[in-house]
Formats: C-alpha cells, structure tokens, sequence
C-alpha cells in the first residue's frame, strides 16, 4: 500500500473530475478538488430549460473513444446513452449548400469513383487531387508541419479551402496554416511514410458495399454532457469539492510539500498538485519565469455557440440533413450550424425546432465580445442566405468561450514534452493535464485525468 498523502486537484471540469474518482476508486490517498466557479464541468454546460437540453459547449463525443462512454457508465448514466441520427452533411461555398462528399476521412476521399461525382470541388481541383499519388514524400521522420501544408501540398490548393479546413477548423478553431500535425491528425503523416500516399493508404479502409444501414459514430446522453460530469462529481467523497475558490499560487517548501494560496489569502498544504488549467494559467501559479516564457507561444483562440429556439414550421430548409460547414472566402459570420432537432431529436420540446451555430475565427474573433443580439442578428442574417426562416426566434442562448480553443501549433508535442520537463525538475510532484496539453476532446480529456492520478498515484 502506498504511503497516504495528501493531493489537490485544481478544476472541476472532465480533466480533473475524471483524475479525482479514479483516486477515489483506485487510491488511499486523499484529495481535495478545488473549482474557481460555482459549478462542476469547465467548458461543459449544459440548459434544460423550456424542455429541452442546449449544449453551450461540446454537443458528443466520438463513440470508439471508449474513455467517454466508461465514464458514462461509471457514474450511473448508461441508461441515458443516445446515439446521433444519419443525415446529409453539407459545405456552405460561396453561397451555396453542397453535400459533403460520401465515404471520406476528414475530407479526405477513401472512395475515388464516389468522390469525382461530387460538385464541389472543380475539374482542376479533381485532376491536383489525383497526383497526389506520384507526390514524394512532404514530411520527414520526426520532423512536424502544419496541417495546411500537409494537405495543399499532397491533395491541393481547392481542397484545402472548399473540404478540408472547414471540416479541421471546426474542431481547433484556429488557422490549419499553424496548427499541428503531429499534435492532431499523426496517423496520416503515418500514411505518407508507409504508403507514399495518403490515398493509397486510405484505399485500404474503402468499405464495402452493404445493406446495412448506416449509424451515427457519435454518442451523447439525453441528459445533456453537464449531467454526466455532474454525477462524477456526486461519486466522490461529500466536501471535497470546493466551489468559488480561486487557487492564486503555488509554492514549494523545504520539506518537498506545496501550499496552495487562494484569492482570499487563505492556504492549504498538500503532498501533490494536479493542475488542469490551460498552460498560461497553469505556469502563472507556479510563478516561474520559465515555465510562463514557455507558455506564453501555447495560444488559445475564442469562439461562440449560438442556440436558436423557434417554433415548429417556421425554418424551412430544402436539405433533408444534419448541418453545414462553412468554406472560407465567403462574408459569412458562422463557421457552422447544426440542425439540432434534426441530429439530436431528444434536444428540442415538442413543437419546437432547434438550431446551434457558431462565430468566431481567428480572423474574425471580435464578433465573439458583440453583445447577444448583435451576434444572434449576424447569426440569422447568414442563415437566412440558405433557408426559409419565417419567425423570429422564441429564445436564444449564446455561449462566449474566451481563449478556450486550444491552438497545438507546429512543434506542439516537443514544446507540451519540455514544459512538462521543466515543470518536473523545478516542481517535482505537480503535474498538469487538460486540453491544452494533449487532445481536446472531452474523452482525451478524461484519459489525462485518468493518465495523471496513476501518475501521482506512483510518486
């Protein structure tokens, strides 16, 4: 049995709740979770009201990231387990709705004869695509370079702009021009390697043709995301969790331990620290000059979720689909919409349709400090470009994420790897984990958490 100490967890979102039940599943040790709002899920919130279940933040997650659904399980909500219906996704380009393309990674074709069909990529851009298979070889073994880079250059200019960096910057919300690679989607330069060719390599996953009807590979609880990180938190011991308070620093003492100083200038001792803060934040509590130099490149963009309520029948879209992503070259504000009641049918109360869109790119950030109805008026005015929206919105609820969209840019798993380094050497016994550091997704999320308890659990 290990020797008991005493361990602080600071943030109560999936990173550090999913930390805090495993050492309470797994451990002797005792733990304290400290929160800085006055409520448990970070960038997770979830509204039942009028119901229907609104998603501020992240709407599901992919279901063969298996961590999620564990979780799900763990704490009670199997039961609540909903799977996303099929429909026909689309790429807003230069005002037109296309249907994005069939039996595609990423925007990347698996099948070439179903993909040549398609209208939204031009003859010329079809021709760059299919060279792609006499290019050599872009990335050398342990080099990195950016996703934009990567995939001009293999598949072309066309589907870069019109496929690909809708449907990636969607995810990171950031330019693909600088983010990462190795950080983000690794297994295709892993293809490039072995393959020469990311389509010679994808040929291999062409599916075969079936009956079977296609499902959604994308899972979620009628509860709303909150309630699951809610329930995680009900599973730990009663006090643990300190809500509203703020942790200002961290210092080490001489016997090896850290107090924790908080806003109010209280303090609290402990053996081990788990900080799951964005880097920035992370490296200011320690203080170090190093640590926060270090941080300072790991940026982190803003965007903002849009959720529009209206009465049945008055939006009207020809497309019998899920949502559209926005290319770039257009004066649109959204980068995407979903149509929510059509994706997620438990969202929205009976007589009601249900639309999320979201605002905010990097170029274009300052729509996010708008006030609501500016941003709502943006919203539908874009909207409006493709369907029939006959009503004004019954409610609208518009979600700001200020500076959360991690940015893994060129060069990110090196940088994550030395600041961890320095942060060891000069704070040994406190650790950091999150989105900032290594995958964004609430699963990756909660495999960090889970990845830094059995790592303080050793010390």
């Amino acid at each position: 049995m290990n020797v008991k100490k005493r361990v602080a967890i600071i943030g109560a979102g999936a990173t550090g709740l999913s930390a805090a039940l495993w050492l309470e599943d797994n451990s002797n040790h005792s733990y304290d979770v400290y929160e800085a709002t006055s409520r448990v899920g970070g960038k997770v919130v979830t509204y039942t009201e009028h119901n229907s279940v609104v998603e501020g933040g992240a709407d599901s997650y992919l279901e063969r990231k298996e961590s999620m659904t564990r979780l799900i399980e763990r704490v009670g909500l199997s039961d609540q387990l909903v799977r996303n219906e099929v429909g026909q996704a689309y790429i807003l380009k230069q005002g037109q709705l296309y249907p994005n393309p069939k039996r595609t990674v990423l925007g990347v074709p698996t099948d070439l004869d179903l993909f040549l069909e398609t209208d939204l990529i031009s003859a010329e851009g079809k021709r760059e695509l299919l060279n792609e298979f006499n290019k050599p070889r872009l990335v050398q073994d342990g080099e990195d370079v950016s996703l934009g880079d990567f995939f001009e250059y293999r598949l072309g200019k066309e589907m870069v702009t019109s496929l690909i960096e809708p449907l990636l910057g969607g995810i990171y919300g950031g330019n693909i021009y600088e983010l990462s690679m190795r950080a983000t989607f690794p297994h295709f330069l892993r293809y490039e390697a072995e393959h020469g060719s990311i389509l010679r390599a994808l040929e291999t996953t062409k599916p075969a043709n079936s009956t079977v009807k296609q499902q959604g590979m994308f899972l979620t609880v009628k509860s709303g995301l909150q309630s699951v990180l809610e329930a995680a938190a009900e599973q730990l011991k009663k006090g643990v969790i300190y809500y509203n308070h703020c942790v200002k620093k961290i210092n080490r003492l001489d016997n090896g331990t850290y107090t924790l100083l908080f806003k109010d200038g209280a303090t609290k001792e402990y053996d081990n620290v788990l900080i799951t803060l964005p880097p920035i934040k992370a490296s200011q509590l320690t203080g170090s000059d190093e640590l926060i130099k270090e941080a300072s490149v790991m940026e982190a963009t803003s965007c903002a979720t849009v959720a529009l309520t209206f009465n049945e029948g008055e939006v009207v879209h020809r497309n019998d689909g899920t949502g559209f992503v926005v290319a770039r070259g257009g004066d649109e504000t959204i980068t995407a919409c979903t149509w929510t009641d059509s994706k997620w049918p438990h969202t929205n109360a009976k007589g009601e349709t249900l639309l999320r869109a979201y605002v905010g790119r990097p170029d274009h950030a300052a729509i996010v400090d708008q006030p609501e109805e500016e941003i709502v008026e943006a919203v539908l005015r874009d909207l409006n470009k493709v369907m029939k929206i006959t009503g004004k919105p019954i409610r609208t609820k518009v979600t700001r994420w200020k500076e959360a969209m991690p940015q893994y840019k060129v060069g990110h798993l090196k940088r994550i790897e030395h600041f961890k380094s320095m942060l060891s050497n000069e704070f040994p016994g406190v650790f950091v984990a999150g989105a900032g550091f290594e995958g964004v997704g609430l699963p990756d999320c909660v495999n960090q958490g889970i990845e830094a308890a059995k790592q303080l659990n050793k010390k």
